[in-house]
């Protein structure tokens, strides 16, 4: 192997100790010989850890730590200190089921150099269903068999390339939890950059139920999310469209649990905050990109 520090993989945890030892262990497993990597854990629980043991098998491994719950953005902590030239964002109960994953998303990367990101083949432990919120698409039923070109991708296991994220940023601090990733992917192809689905690589998520509030919260802040989403990047006829059709269709598809008042209440605060970001529809080429991925505007 060569020397040249390729990849970083960054693993976001919080409340899962137990889990997240079976994380490293298995990502462990697939790294054995490599030196082209490091391993950054990025530990948003309020007491530490000593973690050492599980680092021992990795090439080179630190934890970040700062003593606070940030959420989703503490990803933010990983993606400043990477140095890889791509970077894997993995949750702490997801498992990587496919070994030579590095190989496969940097030959992906080498391969367009106006690739920014690859969303993977994703399931969840138990469940049979097909799962439309894994889907990286707005048409749920696009075949998941065949690698395809999109315009978001899917939380869990994500591949970057590190340019990419140091010229569009990386996750909003708005956000604690829910839809920062179609947040994200609206700067990436606004910035001209590329998203591809690669079902080579295959993850099994635990959605473990450590560390989550209760569903009808975590339901409201992604409507929240999903309105500050629609205002900040939906261009005209869009963005009305979403906050007249998009409450409903997430309450329908929430099975009735979510507060949608309280997700109503949360996007007006937000509008009301200093120093907000402000309003900045895509570009008319960003929609033509969404629409020749078979995408719509709407949802």
């Amino acid at each position: 192997m060569t020397n040249e520090l390729r990849h970083s993989i960054v693993v976001l945890t919080y409340a899962r100790e137990d889990i997240l030892a079976q994380t490293l262990a298995r990502l462990a497993d697939h790294l054995v010989g490599r030196d082209d990597y490091e391993l950054i854990v990025v530990d948003n629980n309020p007491d530490r850890h000593d973690r050492q043991t599980l680092l021992n098998r990795f090439h080179q491994a630190h934890v970040l730590w700062d003593g606070a719950n940030k959420g989703v953005v503490a990803r933010n902590l990983g993606l400043a200190a990477a140095r890889g030239r791509h970077i894997v964002l993995l949750d702490d109960d997801v498992f990587i089921e496919t070994p030579d994953f590095l190989d496969i998303l940097g030959a992906r990367f080498d391969a367009d150099p106006r690739l920014a990101a690859v969303t993977v083949s994703k399931y969840v432990r138990g469940d049979t269903r097909r799962r439309v919120d894994l889907v990286p698409h707005t048409d749920k039923s696009v075949d998941l068999t065949r690698p395809f070109e999109t315009f978001r991708f899917v939380g869990g296991c994500v591949g970057f390339r590190a340019q990419a994220l140091q010229q569009t940023g990386g996750f909003l601090p708005d956000f604690f939890y829910g839809l920062e990733e179609i947040e994200l992917s609206y700067r990436l192809i606004d910035a001209g950059w590329k998203i591809l689905y690669e079902p080579a690589v295959v993850c099994e998520e635990l959605e473990h139920p450590a560390g989550r509030r209760p569903k009808r919260l975590v339901q409201a802040d992604r409507l929240t999310n999903k309105l500050i989403i629609s205002f900040l990047h939906m261009p005209a006829p869009h963005v009305w469209i979403n906050f007249l059709a998009f409450p409903p269709y997430a309450f329908f598809f929430a099975k009735g649990e979510m507060d949608v008042f309280r997700a109503l209440r949360q996007f007006a605060a937000w509008l009301r905050k200093p120093g907000r970001p402000r309003r900045k529809p895509i570009r008319a080429q960003t929609q033509d990109y969404i629409r020749a991925c078979g995408g719509s505007l709407w949802r």
